[in-house]
């Protein structure tokens, strides 16, 4: 039986807060989505996990995206999911 990856140390709060907008999401309840994850990002302003759901969320219910802060989390693991956002936005490929 194979183990479990280690997951990062994580608060379970925050865990469970990432659940809750990732099933809005995947009920395609875009608004709620995003009002929740504005909310959980003020308890938790630097997760990188709220703020690309955020994002990807005022994408579809046509909110502003801050497309700086949205570029400082590319990473090769975040790359297409930048990616998406920016083509909700209808915006071209990033340069690079």
């Amino acid at each position: 039986m194979r183990s479990k990856k280690p997951r990062e140390a994580m608060p379970e709060e925050l865990q469970l807060a990432i659940g809750l907008v990732w099933g809005h999401m995947n009920a395609y309840q875009h608004e709620e989505a995003y009002l929740l994850a504005l909310g959980c990002l003020k308890l938790w302003p630097d997760d990188r996990h709220l703020y690309l759901m955020a994002a990807y969320a005022a994408a579809e219910v046509l909110e502003p995206v801050d497309l700086a802060r949205l570029e400082a989390l590319r990473t090769p693991d975040t790359h297409d999911w930048i990616e998406l956002v920016r083509r909700r936005l209808d915006l071209s490929p990033a340069a690079g």
